[in-house]
């Protein structure tokens, strides 16, 4: 129960990797606080979470492309939790199938604005806060980015043109922030998943495969990833076991980035 006592906010956990997560925190035994713009989904993981744990969960609605509402947010967290160790951004989304010199700007401005100044408006709305954390010492806080092996050099895909700049970026903050805030006792670590079962992809394991064939794209572990274990790798990265892990992009993705042009 490495969690107990300490609190863990995660973006965009109303369905897919954030849904996970948080149940796999609250086992843990971390209180929650859940962000997302989808209220329902907010309340389905709630429920999915008291299933299983029984620990304190606070929902927020919010959108973290808009710092308002996300310092509105970090108020309400530390009306009801003294702490947020775990700080998860993990909201994100696609854009849709554009290479990058086709995409209409509404969309580059769409994806970078929640992909990108999301990730970077609630790290700004914490951090401060979770420097001041003594308590758990050594570490006073951890930081995982949710990003994407289409943020990686070998992953890189011309279909999602402006997501994979996107989650390149949140990658290169990963470091900055790594290197802003180690001195803080401040780890910060990216996880980029390959193609998982999600909702970014319908949930449909038929639209994974048409989509790899159309780009000859092959997986040396031949399976789909499923959300748990995007959530077992942020458990780790929680643990104490990773208290000297910072700056790192953690690739799970079954080989695929690394088998491009070789399989």
């Amino acid at each position: 129960m490495f969690l107990e006592g300490k609190t863990a906010l995660i973006t965009g956990a109303g369905s897919g990797f954030g849904q996970k997560m948080a149940i796999a925190f609250a086992a843990k035994g971390a209180n929650l606080v859940l962000n997302d713009i989808n209220e329902s989904g907010l309340e389905e993981t709630r429920n999915l979470v008291l299933k299983q744990s029984n620990t304190q969960i606070l929902l927020i609605k919010a959108d973290v492309s808009n710092s308002e509402e996300v310092n509105e947010m970090a108020k309400k967290t530390f009306e009801t939790f003294d702490n947020v160790f775990l700080l998860v951004n993990n909201a994100g989304i696609d854009g849709g199938l554009y290479t990058a010199l086709k995409a209409k700007e509404e969309v580059y401005d769409k994806v970078f604005a929640i992909n990108v100044k999301g990730p970077l408006n609630v790290t700004k709305a914490f951090f401060r806060r979770m420097k001041r954390q003594k308590q758990f010492q050594p570490i006073s806080g951890k930081i995982i980015n949710i990003a994407s092996v289409a943020g990686t050099p070998n992953g890189a895909n011309p279909m999602l043109g402006i997501y994979s700049a996107s989650k390149a970026a949140l990658i290169a903050f990963t470091r900055l922030f790594a290197l802003e805030l180690g001195p803080s006792n401040i780890t910060v670590n990216a996880i980029s998943p390959g193609v998982f079962l999600t909702p970014i992809y319908n949930n449909d394991p038929k639209l994974i495969r048409q989509f790899l064939e159309t780009r000859n794209v092959k997986i040396p572990i031949d399976r789909i990833g499923e959300a748990e274990w995007v959530a077992d790798l942020a458990l780790f990265l929680a643990s104490p076991t990773a208290d000297y892990i910072t700056g790192q992009n953690l690739i799970v993705d079954g080989g695929m980035s690394i088998s491009i042009n070789k399989l």
